[in-house]
């Protein structure tokens, strides 16, 4: 960004605006031109501004003026002609450049299409909204453009409980808005979502809809409350206003299994019920033009087919019903395949339609993680590569190969770690956002927070809480830092602040702070702690971690699985260590270098200390007074997100020091453990007084999670464990616990490397890396660097042991490990005196957005 001051700058004279409008649009409500149009005309006149407008440049040209339009108006694009940055190739690109021109100034607010153009104008509507008419002066020329391409929302219809607002022109009109102010380009509206067992709501979706030809006789069995031509025409109207407001409407249909006892007569052939399904397909893009694409979901989870044996022809017959419409609509149609269970085949009679293809896979697993992709599959996907539904339903699998003929997206699947709390940390999501079109992808989905609530319970205990009309907006925050920073990591802390000051007045630094704290506690707990897999069964903002005896699990699930809080899997094994597997390796005297439970106890000790600390500052009499209860509710979230934190380094600690009694007999450990776990359950007790202070005693999305105080019991069944094991001597034992060694122990994150490592190499040469660590270091902590082609399928990072050269550790990288097919992925570990990893980079790298180094590499 370059700024540019001029004498004559200030656009405002006495409170008129001269606006010269060179949009060539009317003032309708149908594009999203003039949606960006009304926003800053309306934010200029609720300022106190007159405005002065014309359609034209004419010969006298006033000395002051706005020029709004974008590229495809000749005048727009010859005036920010000299300006090589902006490009009218580039789509969504947003300007803002001042022009002297012969009787005075302008300042040309602009972008490269009409998206872009509206993104600037939401923009100064905003800046006017809090700064005032003044905000038209101080304008620094500014270019941008995205950096994900796709930037999108999944949104899901559960069931008839979600017809007031899925028939609401209100809620329509402001989610959508929220979307396109955001900077939002793509709304993915799914039915059908259930694990894929179960009959259920628009399963199949087509007799909720309309009649198929030849297919009469099936209808649903249920008298709804609306009629299948209500929720046609309502789908129809959702895809015109997505198109209205800039967005691509994506209708994804995960369920194409059988749904007997709610639709009647369905064909019990399965060629003919793959005929009823193709055609009904068809149907539907033909009877709703306004659906930009389609998202498959081609598992057994969709109904049809078995595990790692997905069901081909079935889908073969949909993707050329889908293709043939593409055809109809002139290549006016795009399909977005999920990846799980998506064979090679498939892909590829997809292809042949001609169509744009998308593969969408999950960043990370169900759930929330540090904002990088993990870099290693878990056992049981890396164990099974021969499987379509583990190979390929977590990560990125072997997709970012550079000669693939698809696009791929990756999807954020929030819902096994944020439902409930608010959620905002500006430097979570830059990292995020930068990761998303790594390996040339095409940006992301995300799921926000509420996804998949049933709509059947309040939010909150109490009406008298509620601050908003829909509970969606309660989470601005959330919307505003994924919208904006995913459409660029060089966004101005400027939009979000404003945004907070809005909401928290003079205190909106502190709250800010604490947020930006607390917003990493749940992903760590999701990379670090993932106690079962599936969104289902796991939520990181309710989830215990798991009993330390399986017996004692809140969770059936965690017992039928044999799950304890010791021996649960991290999301990332190739980074963490599982608490089993780390006691054993201290015992073996091979411990490798990945962070551990010590670690980690220390590092969430460390979020929640300045998550509170952060949140103590805050004087409430500077929240603005219409926003108190918001706040207060907010902060419920907070500090149960920080309780979380101590709930789990106290739990880190409890279950460490079992196992290594488990390991070695010693009832030392056995007395540390049950301090701790007492510890813990105070944590846990404050957590559920605070939960209980705020929100509904019986919270239910896809599933039954239960609530935080069903899972005290099993803390309590632990504590009377330890006590048993412990017997009645228990006060002559002498505490004995694995913490007592490290009670002085440093963070590793204050130890500062720093490393060279090319960002471009030819395929057939080594790569030379080299760490800076100022002086040689001990045998025992010589450095190690680890690489991996971006191919999870190819498992673990390798490992070469680095060489000092007299000033700095060097290693090369052999040519035989590169792939040009894929880049390279590349991090440094040492040993600290305590027997520490120390990684470079670290988790939350200062410089650096990744925990790892990307290499290119070329043929």
């Amino acid at each position: 960004m370059k700024s540019q001051s001029f004498e004559k700058s200030k656009l405002v004279n006495y409170g008129d605006i001269n606006i010269i409008d060179l949009t060539e649009i009317s003032n309708n409500p149908n594009s999203p031109i003039a949606f960006g149009k009304q926003n800053l005309f309306e934010a200029i006149k609720q300022s106190g501004g007159r405005i002065n407008l014309t359609q034209e440049i004419g010969e006298t040209f006033p000395n002051r003026s706005l020029i709004i339009g974008s590229l495809e108006n000749e005048t727009v694009a010859k005036f920010v002609s000299k300006n090589p940055e902006i490009q009218p190739n580039k789509p969504e690109g947003v300007f803002y450049q001042w022009q002297k021109t012969e009787t005075g100034t302008a300042l040309v607010i602009g972008g490269t299409d009409a998206k872009g153009l509206m993104y600037a104008l939401n923009e100064f509507s905003e800046r006017i909204n809090v700064y005032g008419l003044e905000a038209l002066s101080e304008v620094k020329n500014t270019v941008e453009y995205p950096e994900n391409n796709v930037r999108g929302l999944d949104k899901f219809l559960t069931d008839q409980n979600d017809d007031t607002w899925f028939f609401s022109e209100d809620y329509w009109q402001y989610y959508l808005k929220n979307l396109a102010n955001n900077r939002f380009n793509r709304l993915t509206l799914i039915t059908g979502y259930n694990d894929g067992k179960q009959e259920d709501f628009m399963i199949p979706v087509y007799p909720y809809l309309f009649k198929i030809p030849g297919f009469e006789d099936v209808s649903i069995r249920e008298n709804l409350n609306r009629t299948p031509q209500e929720y046609l025409d309502q789908l129809r109207r959702i895809g015109q206003l997505c198109d209205h407001y800039g967005l691509e409407f994506v209708f994804g249909i995960w369920g194409h299994g059988r749904s007997d006892g709610l639709v009647a007569n369905l064909p019990e052939d399965v060629e003919a019920y793959t005929n009823y399904c193709s055609k009904g397909m068809h149907m539907l893009l033909r009877e709703v033009k306004e659906i930009d694409g389609i998202q498959l979901r081609v598992n057994y989870e969709s109904g049809v087919g078995g595990f790692g044996n997905t069901a081909e022809l079935f889908w073969k017959a949909i993707i050329e019903a889908i293709g043939h419409a593409y055809k109809e609509r002139n290549g006016q149609l795009f399909l977005d395949l999920r990846a799980k269970g998506l064979t090679e085949q498939i892909r590829e009679w997809a292809i042949e339609t001609g169509m744009n293809i998308t593969v969408t896979s999950k960043y990370s697993w169900e759930g929330v993680g540090l904002p990088f992709h993990p870099t290693q599959m878990r056992h049981r996907e890396l164990s099974n590569l021969d499987n379509i539904d583990l190979r390929q339903r977590y990560g990125y699998a072997d997709f970012l190969n550079k000669s693939r003929n698809f696009d791929y997206i990756n999807r954020l699947w929030g819902i096994g770690t944020i439902r409930l709390f608010t959620w905002a940390d500006p430097d979570y999501v830059k990292r995020f956002s930068s990761t998303t079109s790594f390996g040339n992808a095409k940006g992301f989905q995300a799921t926000p927070p509420m996804a998949r609530k049933q709509n059947t319970w309040p939010l909150f205990n109490s009406d008298s809480l509620n601050y908003f009309t829909w509970e969606d907006q309660r989470y601005w925050s959330w919307y505003k830092l994924y919208g904006r920073l995913g459409y660029s990591t060089t966004t101005p802390s400027e939009v979000w602040e404003r945004a907070f000051k809005t909401h928290y007045g003079d205190a909106f630094k502190e709250v800010l702070e604490a947020y930006s704290w607390s917003g990493k506690i749940l992903p760590l707990i999701t990379s670090s702690h993932l106690t079962f897999h599936p969104a289902n069964y796991n939520w990181a903002e309710m989830d215990s971690g798991g009993a330390l005896f399986v017996e004692h699990n809140a969770n059936p699930y965690h017992i039928e699985k044999g799950r304890t809080y010791q021996s649960a899997e991290p999301g990332d094994p190739g980074l963490f260590y599982s608490i089993d597997d780390y006691v054993k390796d201290v015992l073996k005297n091979k411990v490798k270098r990945k962070v551990n439970p010590v670690q980690l106890a220390a590092l969430y000790d460390s979020l929640s200390n300045n998550t509170l600390n952060a949140l103590a500052k805050v004087n409430e009499a500077d929240i603005p007074k219409e926003n108190v209860i918001e706040f207060k509710t907010n902060t419920i979230d907070i500090l149960v997100t920080a309780a979380l934190a101590k709930y789990h380094s106290y739990k880190n600690k409890a279950a460490t020091d079992v196992v290594f009694y488990q390991e070695t007999e010693q009832h030392g450990y056995l007395k540390s453990s049950l301090k701790s776990l007492d510890n813990a359950k105070d944590s846990w007790k404050h957590i559920i007084n605070l939960a209980g202070s705020l929100y509904n005693n019986s919270p239910k999305f896809l599933h039954d999670n239960g609530t935080w105080q069903d899972r005290l019991v099993e803390i309590d069944k632990d504590i009377a464990k330890l006590k048993t094991l412990l017997g009645a001597d228990s006060e002559a034992i002498n505490n004995k616990s694995h913490w007592n060694a490290f009670e002085n122990a440093n963070n590793q994150s204050q130890v500062n490397f720093k490393a060279v490592v090319p960002s471009l190499v030819p395929k057939n040469k080594p790569i030379q890396v080299t760490l800076i660590t100022d002086t040689q270091l001990g045998t025992s902590q010589t450095p190690i660097v680890h690489y991996r082609v971006a191919n999870m399928a190819a498992g673990k990072f390798k490992k070469l042991t680095m060489t000092w050269n007299g000033n700095n550790y060097i290693a090369n990288i052999p040519s035989k490990d590169l792939n040009p097919e894929f880049d390279l992925l590349v991090y440094f570990t040492s040993i600290d005196n305590h027997g520490h990893v120390i990684m470079h980079p670290r988790l939350f790298h200062e410089q650096q957005l990744t925990p790892y180094y990307i290499v290119k590499i070329i043929e």
